[in-house]
């Protein structure tokens, strides 16, 4: 097991940006300190060739420039909220609106364009932990939030460990924007990828894919990933859901509670599978509709939609809207946690 730190490159307002590398005998995992987001995984294929899993680009100006937040985390509040406000005890709080009226991804300012700091996690030899402050007022969120990510190497799995505080009631929700595409990142199309999620129902969203409150039951839909399905084969399907969003781009509700298991997926041409585990109620499944660089790629590769797929695990969508759906509300005094592991093995022959 080793851990390393280095300097990778400095971010457009000068800041340093540092890459750590967590490596042992299964998985070496790259991290860059700007957006605490994932570079690169390295994981041996049916031939033990090391293979990168995960989309990316080559400098910090690139990952910058890019607007699909490739790798990184997410926050102080993931996914969306509509008309970008909520209620909060006796007050509307108005945040900022950066898709269609609505917040994605907390704005203009959030974790995901944040650079952290770095230090190995005491008393650890395959872990680091990150931390940064969200401000008070920082795109209209209350209260000073500090974060805390622990990233650890455990077996042939990566372990990411959230953990936030704040001096003022807020919301709070955070995830990984990792493209995944267990073929290699430059293999293209993941539509091939084999797939099961561990979800009886998703959320039904309204055009602005907001949601509407309503649970919708998968059975008989081209939503049931409960049975191992190509990503692919219904992706087309003539279901208003998909057509909406040019594909997969749901929050799916995870079955009982606590760390378990949420999904399975497979590259067919290396062998490479993954296991998802959250601890979080919902996992919005992305195939990269609209993923589409504006600059270089890693490696010289050049990804286009649906090379990829991302697996957010997350409180739902616009939950501060919603007091029926778990409470995303962080107050002072309380900790935010919560954890999520990508776990890699060769998938059965």
């Amino acid at each position: 097991m080793s851990v390393s730190i280095t300097e990778f490159g400095k971010s457009t307002s000068g800041a340093s940006v540092q890459l750590v590398v967590l490596k042992n005998s299964q998985l070496e995992v790259h991290l860059l300190t700007y957006g605490a987001l994932i570079h690169k995984i390295l994981v041996p294929d049916r031939k033990g060739n090391p293979v990168d899993v995960v989309l990316g680009y080559p400098t910090v100006e690139d990952y910058e420039l890019n607007t699909d937040f490739m790798g990184t985390a997410v926050g102080r509040f993931a996914n969306r909220i509509g008309g970008a406000q909520f209620p909060l005890y006796e007050e509307i709080v108005h945040v900022t609106a950066n898709e269609a009226g609505n917040c994605l991804h907390s704005g203009l300012h959030g974790f995901s364009h944040t650079v952290f700091s770095v230090e190995v996690t005491p008393g650890e030899s395959d872990s680091v932990t990150m931390t940064a402050r969200s401000a008070d007022g920082t795109d209209g969120f209350p209260g000073n939030l500090d974060l805390e990510i622990q990233y650890k190497l455990v077996n042939r799995g990566l372990m990411i460990q959230y953990s936030a505080t704040t001096d003022a009631p807020t919301v709070c929700g955070l995830t990984n924007h990792s493209y995944f595409n267990l073929n290699g990142h430059t293999s293209g199309t993941a539509l091939g990828h084999r797939l099961s999620v561990d979800s009886d129902a998703y959320l039904e969203m309204d055009n602005a894919s907001i949601p509407t409150g309503r649970k919708v039951p998968v059975a008989g839909t081209p939503m049931d990933f409960t049975e191992e399905k190509t990503l692919g084969r219904d992706i087309e399907a003539d279901y208003q859901p998909l057509k909406a969003t040019s594909g997969y781009d749901h929050c799916f509700i995870i079955r009982d509670s606590g760390l378990r298991h949420a999904a399975w997926v497979t590259g067919p041409q290396t062998g490479i599978r993954m296991e998802v585990l959250t601890t979080l109620p919902g996992m919005h499944l992305y195939s990269a509709n609209f993923l589409a660089p504006v600059t270089a790629c890693k490696d010289g590769a050049q990804y286009q939609k649906r090379d990829a797929i991302c697996f957010e695990t997350e409180e739902f969508p616009d939950a501060p809207n919603h007091p029926d759906f778990p409470d995303a509300t962080l107050l002072p005094g309380n900790t935010y946690s919560s954890t999520t592991i990508y776990r890699f093995d060769l998938a059965p022959q």
